[in-house]
């Protein structure tokens, strides 16, 4: 099931990703989501990263795990590009992480980096209170499986405040090349 919102309400997709917010539920398992949060529980290869002026979150670099042989990162990774690929042609992941968001961190509002073109949060867990994510001003509910897909270096975004509990997601950013961009 795939919902497709735009915020404005004269634009499609092609004409304005801008304002494209794409959300569609079972993303992937619940045993595939527990498995993520499992691991990254386990894994010695997370990084601490401050992402506030009093608190940290706590990633691992989804494109070492795959290159390490890591079939789980690779299916992921192949899964993310699969379905950003059907939104927009030659589009594949730049960049991923899982991401632990202990309770009380939050990330202020931003835009992501200019050469990415679209941006995902896949939603590992929803056991906590807090930690949406809004995109534009609509605040998005958590739903564990649940993928979110929008143009974050056009559309503000943040993650409100883990109120109690820790959110784990996925955080993947995608670029847009086509063979004769990358030749040149």
């Amino acid at each position: 099931l795939f919902i497709i919102v735009f915020l404005t309400a004269d634009s499609c997709y092609e004409r304005d990703r801008k304002k494209m917010l794409i959300e569609k539920e079972n993303f992937i398992s619940n045993e595939l989501c527990d498995f993520f949060v499992k691991y990254h529980n386990t894994n010695p290869y997370t990084f601490k990263h401050r992402n506030t002026e009093t608190g940290y979150i706590y990633i691992i670099d989804c494109d070492t795990q795959s290159a390490k042989g890591d079939f789980a990162f690779k299916f992921l990774i192949n899964k993310l590009n699969f379905f950003v690929d059907e939104i927009l042609k030659n589009s594949f992941v730049d960049y991923a992480q899982i991401v632990k968001w202990p309770e009380g961190e939050w990330q202020e509002e931003h835009f992501d980096f200019q050469h990415q073109s679209l941006t995902s949060v896949l939603n590992l867990n929803d056991d906590y209170e807090g930690g949406e994510t809004v995109v534009d001003d609509k605040i998005i509910k958590p739903k564990k499986g649940k993928i979110i897909l929008f143009n974050g270096t056009q559309t503000k975004h943040k993650v409100l405040p883990i109120r109690s509990g820790t959110r784990y997601t996925n955080a993947t950013w995608y670029v847009n090349k086509t063979e004769e961009d990358i030749i040149k």
